[in-house]
């Protein structure tokens, strides 16, 4: 049996997605959540039925108890260590956001932009089913910019940018890296010089 999971912090827009799979599929719902925080009992579930086929749909912006706008992220990598993959359903559709998401830091197997109909949705879902990977055709052109313009830099400066998009200022990604906070500065200004950036705001426009 197919299931799938909704996570999307929008009631409403889970209940189109619903409708619209029950009437043109025959994937059913096994799960919906609207915060990271329900995810763990839906893993449970999971690891008591078989497995099949289960894909999660699911939103990069989330319900958290912390201010981090991009919960998604967390989410699919905790799908993805209960066997279950994921296509990013979300209206952040940048070249930088999709290279995040499909990167092997996050590890979605497919994106889709709310802008577009629930057909295209469907047919990333069954492709991802497949063990393939799916991106909106559309927003491919600017996923691939994005990943090329990030192959300049370091393993280092890729986890700066991560902490970046993510929110976190200065002072905290130093001391997640466990780096100087002189030394964080230096890689920085690296990054803007190698992607032809200003400034930190500028920095974000891009990953935005």
């Amino acid at each position: 049996m197919k299931k799938l999971i909704l996570i999307d912090d929008h009631k409403m827009l889970r209940k189109g997605i619903s409708s619209y799979i029950a009437e043109n599929s025959d994937w059913t719902i096994f799960a919906e959540a609207e915060s990271i925080e329900e995810l763990p009992a839906i893993i449970k579930k999971i690891g008591e039925i078989e497995k099949d086929q289960i894909v999660a749909v699911v939103d990069i912006q989330i319900k958290g108890k912390d201010e981090n706008a991009f919960r998604g992220f967390e989410a699919v990598r905790l799908l993805a260590r209960a066997g279950v993959p994921s296509v990013i359903f979300s209206s952040h559709d940048s070249g930088a956001l999709i290279e995040r998401t499909m990167s092997s830091d996050v590890g979605a197997k497919g994106f889709v932009s709310k802008l577009s109909d629930e057909k295209m949705l469907l047919d990333a879902i069954n492709t991802v089913a497949e063990g393939k990977s799916f991106v909106q055709p559309d927003l491919v052109s600017a996923f691939m910019e994005m990943a090329s313009l990030f192959s300049v830099l370091t393993k280092r400066e890729m986890q700066v940018v991560k902490l970046i998009q993510d929110g976190f200022p200065n002072e905290e990604i130093a001391a997640k890296l466990q780096i100087k906070l002189s030394t964080l500065e230096n890689y920085i200004s690296l990054i803007y010089d190698k992607i032809g950036c200003r400034d930190r705001n500028s920095l974000l426009e891009k990953l935005r």
